[in-house]
Formats: structure tokens, C-alpha cells, sequence
């Protein structure tokens, strides 16, 4: 995260005028990221930063919105509307080079308008095609489902989050058999000697091309490098 970009907690409570506990009460109902806390050292000790741009944009939304609707239905509407931006961008990357219908009945997106969410598991199950079988696609999705947040994508740009397709061999009593495993870890994870890493993507990295085949206009040269290629571990 860039550091010049950060802006202190109290800092934010001064410039929006809202309170220490709003701002946690906020964030217990999810409509403050975890993962824009930040917690430095300062020479006064530990202080709480956020990214400047993203906090005060957010609370201001939620302040324009918390006297028409329950905390609890503010999250999912602040989903719904930054989703709903998202959705009318994302029809461009069926155009993307990477785009593969087949990993995008995968996925379960179908002909509807996809989501960030999606587009990052459509890119993901397309990279994984040509080494992984189907039960370990079906395995990835089931784990970047149940994970993918605003928080999780948050986190897979800040930081060094790779997918990790990994199989093992198993032996006991004269029978042996190979597991699939999916973990979510920077690169540099040790996992068991045992363990063969089959194939690694980037999160970061193919986010980072998924905005670059948004920002191309309608129309324009096709964006983006094709992401079907196995990505080589880093």
C-alpha cells in the first residue's frame, strides 16, 4: 500500500466528524474492510492508518445512507452499488483474449454480466486448464468462492496472494492414492516436500489484468496478454 496515500485514524474521525465507535461499530458490520486497517509504528507507538481515498469516500457513503437504511442492509447495499458499476464495465472482457467460455460455464457466470469476482475466476480457471483435471478446477472455485469478499480482493492487491494447485501421494497398506489440495498464500508458502505444487497463479498479477482489459475502450485493440498459460512458479 502506498504509504503516502495512507491517512491516520484520527485524522479521518477529525475530517468526517464521526466517532471512534462508529468507525468499529462500522467495520463489525462489514461495511469497512478489514484490510484497510493498517497498523504502523510511529515513534508515539502503534497507530491505525487507512488508504486516504477509500476511507473517506466510504464513510461519506455511509453517512449519505445510514438515515434511509439499517446498518445491517448498508453493507449489502454499498456491495450492490459499487457491484452494479463493476457488472456494466465487465461485458468488455468477454471480448479479452483470455476470456474462455468453457471456464466461464466453470464458474457459473453464464450469459449474465459478470462481476470482478467472477472475471477473477473465469482468469484464474483458464490459466489452470491445461494442467489441472476438472475435480481440482471445481476445487479452486469452491475455494476462491468462499472467500471472495471486497476484504479478500482488497488483500489480493496489497499484498503477495497466489493460488497454489497442489498434489500429494498418499500410501498405507500397500495402496496408494494422489490428493488435491488448494491453498490461498503468498509465493513464497513452504508446503511438505512431499507435496507437488502443479501450478501457481498470481492474484495480484491477473487482477492488475483484468483493469487493464476494463480501461480499453469499446471498440479499441484487444487488451490484455492471454492468461490461459500456466503461470510459472515465482
Amino acid at each position: 500500500m502506498d504509504e503516502e496515500n495512507l491517512i491516520a485514524k484520527k485524522e479521518v474521525l477529525r475530517q468526517t466528524g464521526i466517532s471512534y465507535g462508529q468507525l468499529y461499530r462500522w467495520k463489525r458490520k462489514g461495511l469497512i474492510p478489514e484490510a484497510w486497517f493498517v497498523r504502523k509504528s510511529t515513534f508515539t507507538g502503534q497507530e491505525t492508518f487507512f488508504p486516504r481515498d477509500k476511507i473517506l469516500e466510504r464513510v461519506e457513503r455511509i453517512k449519505e445512507m445510514k438515515d434511509s437504511l439499517p446498518l445491517d442492509d448498508l453493507a449489502d447495499a454499498i456491495t450492490r452499488q459499487v457491484d452494479a458499476k463493476v457488472r456494466v464495465a465487465m461485458d468488455r472482457l468477454r471480448r479479452a483474449p483470455w476470456f474462455d467460455e468453457t471456464a466461464a460455464q466453470e464458474c457459473g457466470a453464464g450469459a449474465r454480466a459478470l462481476s470482478l469476482a467472477d472475471a477473477l475466476c473465469i482468469a484464474v480457471a483458464s490459466r489452470l486448464r491445461s494442467v489441472a483435471r476438472p475435480e481440482e478446477r471445481a476445487l479452486v472455485q469452491s475455494t476462491l468462492r468462499q472467500n471472495l469478499n471486497e476484504s479478500f480482493l482488497e488483500r489480493a492487491v496489497e499484498s503477495d496472494l497466489h493460488v497454489h494447485l497442489l498434489r500429494k501421494k498418499l500410501s498405507a497398506g500397500g495402496i496408494t492414492a494422489e490428493i488435491s489440495l488448494v491453498a490461498i498464500a503468498p509465493s513464497s508458502a513452504l508446503f511438505d516436500a512431499d507435496v507437488l505444487r502443479v501450478a501457481t497463479v498470481d492474484l495480484k498479477n491477473t487482477l492488475e489484468r483484468i483493469k487493464l482489459d476494463l480501461a480499453q475502450e469499446p471498440g479499441g485493440p484487444r487488451g490484455g496478454a492471454a492468461l490461459g498459460k500456466r503461470e510459472e512458479e515465482a
